[in-house]
C-alpha cells in the first residue's frame, strides 16, 4: 500500500539549493495501461550507478492511498513491454529530501511536455501521520487528488497546473 501525498513546488530557490544538495536520478516513465482502477507502467532509472528497470501496477486509489506492486525486472523484459503510443513519457530527474521521522520527500523537476513542472511528494506510513505531520513551509499547492502522472501520461494537462 503507498500513502502519498503530492505538492506542486514552485519555489525556483528551494528548487536550485535541493539540486545543488542532492544526488539526481533521472527516471523516463512510460505507460502501458491506464484507465479509472489500475496503472501499469514501467519505468527506466539512471543513476551514478547505473540503469535499473521496475514494472509498477497500481489499483484501487482511494484518497491519498494506492494498492502498489513494484517489481525489478530485466532490460530485456524492459523493452519487450511495448507501451501505448498514445500515452505521453514521462521524463524527470529526482532528488531525494530526508525529512522528519525517517521520512523522505521526492522532487520531482520534469523535462519534455511537462518542462518547468515540479512536485514534492512525501510517502507516509499511514493516513493519520500524512495529515498531522508538520509540512515544510516551502512545499506549494497540495494537488495529490487533484492531477497525478497517469493522468499527465494520458493528456497534455499542463495547463492544470500552471
Amino acid at each position: 500500500m503507498e500513502i502519498e501525498r503530492k505538492f506542486l513546488l514552485e519555489n525556483k530557490s528551494i528548487i536550485d539549493e535541493i539540486k545543488t544538495k542532492y544526488n539526481k536520478k533521472k527516471i523516463i516513465q512510460d505507460y502501458l495501461y491506464v484507465d479509472d482502477y489500475t496503472v501499469i507502467r514501467k519505468r527506466k532509472l539512471i543513476d551514478s550507478v547505473g540503469e535499473k528497470y521496475i514494472y509498477t501496477v497500481k489499483t484501487m486509489k482511494t484518497g491519498i492511498s494506492v494498492n502498489e506492486f513494484e517489481k525489478e525486472i530485466t532490460k530485456k523484459e524492459y523493452i519487450s513491454l511495448k507501451i501505448n503510443p498514445d500515452y505521453n513519457t514521462i521524463i524527470k530527474d529526482r532528488y531525494i529530501v530526508p525529512y522528519l521521522d525517517n521520512l523522505k520527500i521526492e522532487i520531482d523537476v520534469f523535462h519534455g511536455i511537462y518542462e518547468g513542472i515540479n512536485f514534492a511528494e512525501i510517502e507516509f506510513m499511514d493516513e493519520e501521520q500524512a495529515y498531522k505531520i508538520k509540512l515544510p513551509e516551502w512545499l506549494g499547492k497540495d494537488i495529490t487528488n487533484i492531477i497525478s502522472n497517469s493522468q499527465m501520461a494520458i493528456n497534455d494537462i499542463k495547463w492544470k497546473l500552471t
